[in-house]
């Protein structure tokens, strides 16, 4: 047989391969049919299922929103699933425990966490000047002029209230002591004099009651004498018309007689009287320059006591004081009130005059920053109001005052105002003469403040960072998620995760964080 015969024609094998392909497709085709059907079906199912689980979550929502008004919602989330790995990782409240050693090994440093202006708000505006709080500032005055024998505190140093400061050799505080001690013994004699004149007068008293006596019963005699003249001429006068009868006017006579009688006796006795007050040689006005002189030297002496506690003497050093031996010419001057030393004027040996302002001494512990602020943003300025302090001395902190006064002039070159901000300064952290930058709570931006961290802090964990918190336990540390500003002077704002006074780990954050993915070996 012929070979080409026996093998197949290539058409004829192409033909039966399509013929082939086409009744699996249609085989196909019928066998996917009811899938396909099976299919629709669950859709359709699935849809309905949603559309009633739908509106059974509106139905509740809306049947419990009576019952829920104004309370809190929490707010939607967008899930990444990419962050679904690191979710556990970046919840806050996770702790991290490690072996003390480990701590001591690693170098573990923490650092608590400062504050500074946030830089979601802007610039600050304006600057300032720190200044001392005049009303906080206490001159230290001699006030006796003399020569400055000593003087000890040194610009800077702090006393304390009544603390001797400087002591003043002065001519005027010895003539005053020489002048109290010779009160004192002119007020002894003064006082002696006064006692023996009251003892003379006491002597002479019977003559002087006597005297005083006879006065009074000549003024009562005497107007007797009158009425009896008067009520004789009446009686007259009615017996002339027939209207009295004469024995009344003989009664009449009778009592002017009688009272003519008295008078004259009431007048001898006073005589007499003044004729013995006379013969007594302790005088009542002798008696009276005695009391005089000794309420004089009293008075000279309570003058001279009060200059001597001004000096600066004791008052049981005054007390003490009793004889020229006694007499110091050297004055201990005090401190009036507690503070630092800002200004010294003098120094040893130096002559000054009476009330010379020898130190001064300011209570730093409250200060003034005088901010020139602009005339565009003074509208907006109120007394009262708040104002945050930041300094480049101190980056991470921020010190809060009050506006106390706004000039009312402006500066023509500048087109500024001075605004006046006081502010505690417990620490005397603030120096004389810093410069500082003003936010004012009037405009907003006082308290717009934000937790400041070292870069070092921070570590990179999944698509976020973390800091590391120490906690009342030495080798327990909370693991945090924060979110941060982009980085400046090797330091990170933190706007989420932590707040002012957070301790947190700086130098070792990177050893916890290795500790910790060695722990959590699926994040």
């Amino acid at each position: 047989m012929n070979e080409k015969n026996i093998e197949p024609n290539e058409a004829e094998i192409s033909e039966t391969v399509g013929e082939n392909r086409l009744i699996e497709e249609k085989d196909a085709v019928e066998q996917a049919a009811p899938q396909r059907k099976q299919r629709r079906l669950l859709i359709a199912v699935s849809a309905l299922a949603f559309v009633a689980v739908a509106g059974l979550a509106a139905w509740y929502l809306l049947s419990s929103s009576n019952n829920q008004a104004g309370k809190p919602v929490p707010a939607p989330r967008s899930i990444n699933i990419e962050q679904s790995a690191t979710d556990t990782a970046m919840n806050g409240g996770q702790t991290l425990t490690i072996a003390p050693e480990q701590i001591e090994r690693a170098g573990i440093k923490t650092e608590i966490v400062g504050e500074q202006i946030s830089s979601e708000i802007g610039d600050t505006l304006a600057t300032g000047v720190v200044q001392a709080n005049a009303y906080r500032e206490t001159p230290v005055i001699s006030l006796a002029g003399g020569i400055v024998r000593r003087i000890s505190p040194e610009l800077g140093e702090n006393v304390q209230s009544g603390q001797t400061v400087a002591v003043v050799f002065s001519d005027e505080f010895a003539a005053a002591q020489a002048r109290y001690v010779a009160l004192l013994t002119e007020i002894d004699n003064a006082r002696k004099n006064y006692e023996r004149t009251q003892k003379l007068v006491r002597v002479n008293q019977p003559g002087r009651t006597e005297f005083d006596q006879a006065t009074a019963q000549l003024k009562t005699a005497g107007a007797q004498l009158e009425e009896m003249k008067k009520r004789y001429g009446r009686t007259m006068k009615l017996v002339q018309i027939g209207a009295s009868s004469r024995e009344e006017l003989e009664q009449d006579t009778t009592k002017l007689r009688t009272a003519e009688a008295e008078a004259v006796a009431a007048r001898e006795r006073l005589a007499r009287a003044k004729q013995l007050l006379d013969i007594n040689p302790a005088t009542r006005s002798e008696s009276e320059e005695a009391a005089n002189k000794l309420r004089n030297a009293e008075s000279e002496l309570a003058s001279v006591r009060q200059k001597l506690l001004l000096y600066g003497a004791s008052p049981q050093k005054i007390n003490s004081l009793r004889s020229p031996s006694q007499i110091n010419s050297e004055i201990a001057v005090p401190a009036p009130a507690s503070g630092t030393v800002t200004s010294r004027t003098i120094n040893q040996g130096e002559v000054i005059e009476a009330n010379k302002e020898l130190l001064r001494i300011t209570d730093l512990s409250s200060v003034w920053v005088i901010a020139q602020v602009y005339e565009k943003d003074l509208a907006r300025l109120r007394t009262g109001s708040g104002a945050s302090i930041t300094t480049d001395t101190y980056p991470n902190q921020v010190f809060r005052g009050q506006v106390t006064y706004i000039d009312p002039r402006l500066d023509e070159a500048t087109r500024t105002a001075q605004v006046r901000v006081e502010l505690e300064n417990p620490n005397r952290a603030l120096k004389i003469g810093m410069y500082v930058r003003v936010a004012f709570g009037a405009l907003a931006q006082a308290e717009q403040t934000a937790p400041i961290i070292p870069a070092s802090a921070t570590q990179n964990l999944g698509n976020g960072q973390v800091v590391f918190v120490s906690t009342k336990e030495p080798n327990v540390f909370e693991m945090r998620p924060v979110r941060l500003s982009a980085e400046s002077n090797k330091q990170y704002q933190v706007f989420e995760g932590l707040n002012v006074g957070d301790k947190i780990v700086t130098d070792g954050s990177f050893l916890l964080r290795a500790e910790w993915l060695k722990q959590h070996p699926s994040n």
